[in-house]
């Protein structure tokens, strides 16, 4: 849920940096953290991403043959910090039984890597599954993976609602274009203008997306983009992720999704955060998230903004 540097002449993203092949100065890089005969083999681009170049390298030593995971952000746009934060939360969930990368060297200046700022990691086995042929299942284990990762005591700082998150401000809510009914956004706007109530603070991963999870033959085997970890109520990252169901798939595997982890949890999700989260939503949300499935799945874009506001106005309902 990391903010992102946005230039006066439009936003970085949009140019062709993750597309480009990394550069010679950053594999001669990656071939001395690997150790003295390594030799980078073979690259490959991962497709959805939207705010980094990653890349699956090959890299040989010794006759064997091992993958790793290069993220870089372009030099010379103050975008250090985001990997900094990453650098640094993927030490705090080092060693707390999470499917997560481990770190094997780490150029945040760019000094030795053509100015990108660079993390190289291990490679999680798995991949990304946008298509499950038992969605039931799938939801499930994405509503367990949620639960372990708030039942853990690991040290963030306190979420804070209108600092810590890309959604808009306060003043600034917009009823997306295409809404159908512009009154259910204009009410949860209202709503967000009541003080945030307390809520049980728990670990957050903040990010937790069908497109931050990579799984084989059924179980989720990574969780990636650590790059926002937070104390805070449980339902933001249950809500991002419901978010992410209702505009990709349907409003009722969001609603399944609530089912399952308040089921399996224990708990009831505070409606209040839960709307909090499902609000991070503009007319820029079908970009970014049609970049991010990157084909692999067909993409309802038309009916996005309605799969959202029938979960926002289910929300609406539970918060009274």
């Amino acid at each position: 849920m990391h903010r992102v540097v946005v230039m006066s002449d439009g936003d970085w993203r949009d140019g062709g940096f993750r597309e480009r092949r990394p550069s010679g100065e950053t594999f001669e890089w990656v071939e001395a953290s690997m150790g003295r005969g390594s030799r980078v083999v073979g690259y490959r681009r991962m497709t959805g991403g939207v705010c980094s170049a990653v890349h699956r390298l090959t890299v040989e030593r010794g006759g064997t043959r091992t993958f790793v995971v290069l993220r870089q952000y372009p030099g010379g746009l103050g975008l250090k910090g985001p990997l900094e934060q990453e650098i640094a939360n993927l030490g705090v969930v080092a060693g707390s039984g999470l499917p997560v990368p481990s770190i094997l060297a780490a150029d945040v200046a760019g000094a030795s890597t053509g100015g990108a700022p660079s993390l190289l990691m291990t490679r999680l086995p798995g991949h990304v599954d946008l298509n499950p042929a038992e969605p039931r299942s799938w939801l499930t284990r994405i509503a367990e993976l949620a639960v372990l990762l708030h039942s853990l005591d690991l040290p963030a700082k306190t979420f804070r609602p209108w600092t810590d998150s890309w959604i808009a401000p306060l003043d600034g809510f917009r009823v997306p274009t295409d809404a159908h009914k512009p009154a259910v956004w204009k009410t949860a706007f209202a709503a967000m203008a009541e003080l945030p109530p307390e809520d049980e603070a728990v670990f957050l991963h903040c990010d937790l997306l069908p497109v931050n999870l990579l799984w084989s033959r059924g179980k989720i085997t990574g969780l990636t983009d650590w790059n926002s970890i937070h104390q805070g109520s449980r339902a933001i990252d249950v809500g991002h992720c419901r978010r992410y169901l209702a505009a990709l798939y349907s409003p009722e595997w969001a609603e399944q999704l609530r089912s399952l982890y308040e089921s399996i949890a224990g708990v009831t999700l505070d409606p209040w955060w839960d709307l909090y989260a499902l609000l991070h939503y503009d007319d820029s949300a079908s970009k970014w998230i049609s970049a991010q499935v990157a084909g692999r799945r067909p993409v309802d874009v038309p009916g996005m903004t309605s799969g959202v506001e029938t979960a926002v106005e289910t929300a609406l309902r539970r918060l009274g």
